[in-house]
């Protein structure tokens, strides 16, 4: 009996001191930690709603603008009778410099400027022709679409961290790879805002709204 005493007290005193040389169990790995990008899909389906609802909404302005200059230009000599020839040259020269200012601060908005110089120059037949009130429209339309793109330019230049594409035909993406769908094809000089970087690529919104994945060596800062 007291032999077996003896054997059982030297194997509990061996286990004892194997559980000191090795230590307790090692703890299970913490899971990594996920980094926080947005959903490709979610982020698909909110662009293409958001695209389809702008294009409604932008087929429905241009068919309203369409409407009220055909309406105006009908009415607007009796309605401007008042004004001279002198005033309109005058009006429809400050439009010009306008839209010029326009051009040279936000030379992304080509397609703007081009629009607001149709309107000048179809306010300046309506002058030759002797449409003073009509000339006097035109003008104000342009006049109009310069502030807009002059409050936009002043809009980029006050925003920090505004990158602007370096290339021309740089591909907005859904996701940050070169396999991604294809959202649009930016041009050299449209300024962007950077939302989110992943590695080799940035997260941006554009001015016109678009959210996308550019690769960052594609944007530069001015």
């Amino acid at each position: 009996m007291a032999r077996r005493l003896a054997l059982a007290a030297g194997f509990l005193a061996l286990a004892a001191a194997g559980c000191a040389s090795n230590g307790p169990p090692p703890a299970p790995p913490a899971p990594a930690a996920r980094e926080a990008t947005p959903d490709p899909a979610v982020f698909r389906r909110a662009e293409a709603d958001r695209a389809r609802m702008l294009e409604l909404e932008i087929e429905r302005l241009q068919a309203d603008v369409k409407s009220a200059e055909e309406t105006l230009v009908s009415v607007e000599s009796g309605m401007r009778g008042a004004q001279t020839r002198a005033e309109a040259v005058s009006l429809l020269a400050q439009a010009r410099i306008q839209v010029d200012r326009g051009a040279a601060r936000a030379p992304w908005g080509a397609d703007t400027v081009a629009e607001a110089r149709t309107k000048l120059d179809d306010a300046e037949r309506q002058l030759d022709q002797g449409h003073i009130g009509s000339a006097i429209f035109f003008v104000s339309r342009a006049s109009r679409i310069a502030e807009t793109l002059l409050a936009e330019a002043d809009r980029v230049q006050h925003t920090p961290g505004t990158r602007f594409v370096r290339s021309a035909r740089v591909n907005l993406r859904a996701d940050p790879t070169t396999d991604a769908e294809v959202i649009d094809v930016l041009p050299a000089g449209l300024p962007v805002f950077p939302e989110q970087s992943l590695g080799e690529w940035a997260l941006v919104r554009t001015v016109g709204g678009q959210v996308g994945w550019i690769h960052a060596a594609l944007l530069r800062e001015r």
